[in-house]
């Protein structure tokens, strides 16, 4: 059988990875690295047959990844997917080595941002910004540098050899990332099984224009459950808006659609695919155990 090709930005180990893995299911892998996002935008264009990517496109704790957005767009991606990963931080190094000898920390910003308190606890380390988690790792065990520990992946520890000090060091336990699957535009879709889309629009400079959409979005019976602006480039008090629409009739979101256009001066849909329920299920779980 051969193997889905899927682009990743960062190395062998990164969450990126294991949001592909999680997503496929045991359909065979073959994990393409790329160093930024827009490297995986180039890559995906180059290759539109036989490449699909992954792409993180919002987190609880930090919120939306703006610039994956225009990536997106702008590179005239398709959102086929989408998979949340709980995303648990922990901390490693060479074997043989206790947190009293670590005068200095390596991981992503985000990581480290979203691992602060435990962090704090121990005054003495430096905290040091590298591109990726999974490459943090890499380098320390590639080096052989003690003293110096990664925040990473658990899968990241066993690829490169190291020794998992502390594990769950993230301030929230409650910290997914929400991942894209995207494949050129140019390719054909499924079309079956949706109940999700993701889409583009900008409407008149006027007052209450936001507001008719949000009101025919509630009249067709649609969930908004995205909404997210961000400026047009190059104009000023211009935005882009993006809507995450879930729905349970196709008919419904179709007409949906139709009636946007009355009040947009551009739509455009970048997805249409199957959601992924976890969040759904995890405030659930959330409210039956406060009762």
């Amino acid at each position: 059988m051969n193997k889905q090709k899927v682009i990743v930005q960062g190395y062998p180990g990164c969450f990126h990875e294991e949001a592909a893995h999680k997503y496929f299911g045991e359909l065979p892998l073959e994990i393409v690295s790329a160093r930024t996002f827009s490297d995986l935008a180039f890559t995906l264009i180059d290759n539109p047959e036989t490449h699909l990517a992954i792409i993180a496109i919002e987190n609880s704790i930090a919120g939306s990844l703006l610039q994956n957005y225009r990536i997106i767009r702008e590179n005239h991606l398709r959102v086929i997917g989408e998979v949340y990963l709980r995303i648990k931080h922990n901390l490693m190094a060479l074997p043989g080595q206790s947190i009293a000898d670590i005068y200095e920390v390596h991981s992503h910003p985000m990581a480290l941002n979203q691992c602060l308190d435990f962090l704090r606890q121990y005054p003495h380390i430096r905290l040091v910004e590298k591109e990726d988690t999974a490459l943090s790792a890499k380098l320390i065990s590639d080096n052989k540098i003690k003293g110096v520990a990664a925040i990473a992946s658990k899968t990241a520890a066993e690829i490169y050899g190291l020794e998992i000090m502390n594990d769950g060091i993230e301030t929230s336990k409650i910290n997914y990332t929400r991942f894209f699957i995207a494949q050129d535009s140019t390719q054909s879709l499924d079309l079956a099984g949706f109940d999700k889309a993701s889409i583009y629009l900008r409407v008149p400079h006027l007052k209450g224009s936001l507001v008719k959409v949000l009101q025919i979005v509630s009249d067709h019976n649609i969930n908004l459950n995205k909404l997210q602006s961000y400026p047009v480039l190059g104009e000023v008090n211009t935005y882009y808006f993006h809507l995450d629409l879930e729905f349970d009739d196709l008919d419904d979101y179709e007409n949906c659609i139709d009636d946007l256009q009355e009040v947009t001066d551009m739509i455009e849909v970048i997805g249409l695919y199957k959601s992924d329920k976890v969040m759904s299920r995890h405030r659930i779980m959330k409210q039956s155990n406060r009762v």
